[in-house]
């Protein structure tokens, strides 16, 4: 790892590609979806307004609740009058309506709806300052570390703040932990109450391979947009916060996508708890123990170059047992076109434990012999 970056700078020094430029959103980073590695950004841990881009992490929680069997999207849930009234965009939920789940969260990410929001907010918290405060919780399990929530909806405060960064961090997880609710982000236009919304989202209508996620805009946000896509089997995230334009930053937003998509790709490696080499194990109750990775092992290369990648497994030997599952007992070095990538912890796939008192034995004059 620690030779990854270098290496990469050194390989693309003589690419025909270059990082975007001219871009005119204050801020913006484009993520590689599966390994999470940023491939360009400018000003992305800058703290910036997220305006409704903050919905996408009332959506997390909302969506975490689900799967959590807290709530269900079918359930209906009564408007409170603080919600009917509150500024920002609206759908015009009646106090004391009875609205399904679905249907407000397709009013959140389609339309803004402050309404919806803070109807959510209150489904399984006592208050928005309840509900808030996970929506915190959920930022630092993430790492969002410049990020910092006042309220659910997205309007002004002093203090709400976000980076281009923790956004595409929040964007990348959406996707990766609800795959099944994924059509909630792309969808393009809502009917509430005989009126159609449509979504803000201009790369939805454009670009067939964008998938999600969210617009947002205020005054002291300025225009943001996190948007994802995929095309075959790659996937990108881009956030752009700080333009002057609907226009600009769907604009700098395509043209991040275009730039992850055209110069990269994340190749899959090998997968979760797949063996890359199984190595000898002195006095365990097995012989041998297979190492490899216990999550998908994505790789990011130059656009092309993933058959020019070779690698090497260096093992910690002598292995005695026991071993963990999860313990490190082995290195994969790679390396392009002869040029070091990095080395990759490989780990133990599972338990071995103690041989018994003549296998114990026998390893020891193995050991000891060198045999």
């Amino acid at each position: 790892m620690k030779f990854f970056w270098l290496a990469l700078a050194a390989l693309f020094s003589v690419s025909a590609w270059a990082v975007p430029n001219g871009l005119g959103a204050r801020a913006w980073v484009v993520i590689d979806q599966a390994s999470g590695r940023e491939l360009a950004g400018h000003q992305a841990d800058l703290p910036m307004p997220p305006a409704s881009l903050t919905q996408l992490m009332t959506a997390y929680v909302i969506l975490d609740d689900v799967r959590r069997k807290r709530l269900r999207l079918d359930q209906t849930i009564d408007v409170p009058a603080a919600a009917a009234s509150v500024d920002g965009a609206r759908v015009f939920l009646a106090p004391g309506e009875a609205v399904r789940v679905d249907t407000l969260l397709q009013a959140m990410l389609v339309h803004s709806a402050s309404d919806a929001t803070l109807t959510l907010a209150t489904a399984t918290d006592a208050s928005e300052a309840a509900f808030v405060e996970r929506m915190n919780q959920h930022a630092a399990r993430l790492g969002m570390t410049k990020t910092r929530f006042t309220n659910a909806t997205g309007l002004h405060q002093p203090g709400h703040e976000s980076s281009a960064r923790d956004l595409a961090v929040l964007g990348r997880v959406l996707m990766r932990d609800f795959p099944d609710h994924q059509a909630l982000f792309a969808q393009r236009e809502l009917r509430v109450k005989g009126v159609t919304y449509y979504n803000s989202n201009r790369l939805l209508w454009r670009d067939s391979t964008v998938n999600g996620l969210k617009v947002g805009r205020t005054v002291e946000a300025g225009y943001c947009m996190a948007a994802s896509a995929q095309r075959g089997d790659q996937r990108r995230v881009a956030v752009v916060l700080g333009a002057r334009s609907d226009a600009q930053r769907t604009q700098d937003t395509l043209r991040l996508l275009n730039y992850g998509f055209e110069s990269f790709d994340s190749v899959l490696l090998y997968r979760a708890q797949h063996p890359v080499k199984a190595v000898s194990l002195y006095r365990g109750a097995r012989s041998s123990v297979s190492m490899g990775f216990l999550q998908d092992f994505h790789l990011l290369l130059p656009k092309g170059a993933a058959s020019r990648v070779k690698g090497e497994v260096i093992t910690q030997q002598p292995i005695v047992a026991p071993v963990r599952k999860g313990q490190r007992i082995g290195t994969l070095r790679l390396s392009l076109d002869g040029k070091p990538i990095g080395d990759y912890p490989l780990v133990a796939l599972h338990n071995v434990s103690v041989a018994g008192i003549f296998g114990r034995g026998w390893d020891t004059l193995r050991l000891f012999f060198g045999l």
